[in-house]
């Protein structure tokens, strides 16, 4: 009787079936992609390429000064830029009798200006009292009638207001489609286009320019082969 035999007949008598032995999932090597060998003349190239072309754009802005937006409302028309030596005064120089007179008529007036704001100042103080007087005394004589002069009075200036109306959507009307016209002054700095959109533009050209020069080389081996 050997173990095995022994070992099962211990065993409790199952329907099911027991897998006590297994195997694991078979993985094979795989091999290693050979690397490419890196040609120090073609990554010299390709960074002499890239300098170059940073160098030319560094040309271009250092050409082209960075130039402020333009605000057109700060701006003179061109024809009032043309008629500045016929526009412009000449200076006069005031004799110190005329400066000494000047001096007093600014004083005088700031002194009459002063003066009326003071009364101003004063009617107002003056007619707000008396309102409150006359208020006071009106409540103690009536109360009902108190409360109508506390009211405002809508005639005393007269306002008419016509307000949006509400009413029913018409069921006819043709909205428009919102077109409109785009008037908006657009300001590219740089070298007359926009600097991105140029940059953007020249890198799709070479990338245009190397796939191209790519597949030539492959229809080369092709047809060699």
């Amino acid at each position: 009787m050997n173990i095995l035999s022994y070992s099962c007949s211990k065993l409790p008598l199952r329907n099911t079936f027991i897998r006590s032995f297994h195997i694991t999932s078979i993985n094979y090597g795989q091999p290693t992609k050979a690397k490419k060998k890196a040609d120090p003349m073609t990554d010299k190239i390709r960074e002499d390429r890239k300098r170059r072309r940073y160098e030319k754009v560094i040309d271009k802005l250092e050409k082209f000064k960075l130039q402020l937006k333009p605000i057109h409302e700060y701006e003179s028309e061109r024809r009032i830029l043309k008629e500045l030596d016929v526009r412009k005064r000449p200076s006069v120089e005031l004799t110190p009798e005329e400066t000494t007179h000047r001096l007093m008529l600014n004083r005088d007036w700031a002194k009459h200006k002063h003066r009326q704001h003071q009364q101003e100042i004063t009617f107002i103080s003056r007619a707000l009292k008396s309102q409150e007087s006359a208020l006071e005394q009106l409540k103690i004589e009536s109360e009902e009638i108190y409360e109508q002069a506390l009211q405002v009075d809508l005639k005393l200036i007269p306002f008419i207001r016509r307000g949006p109306l509400y009413s029913l959507p018409n069921s006819n009307y043709d909205a428009p489609d919102g077109d409109y016209f785009d008037t908006t002054n657009y300001f590219t700095k740089g070298f007359g286009v926009n600097f991105m959109e140029h940059m953007k533009t020249m890198e799709r050209q070479r990338w245009t320019d190397v796939r191209a020069e790519r597949r030539a080389k492959k229809e080369e081996k092709v047809a060699e082969k």
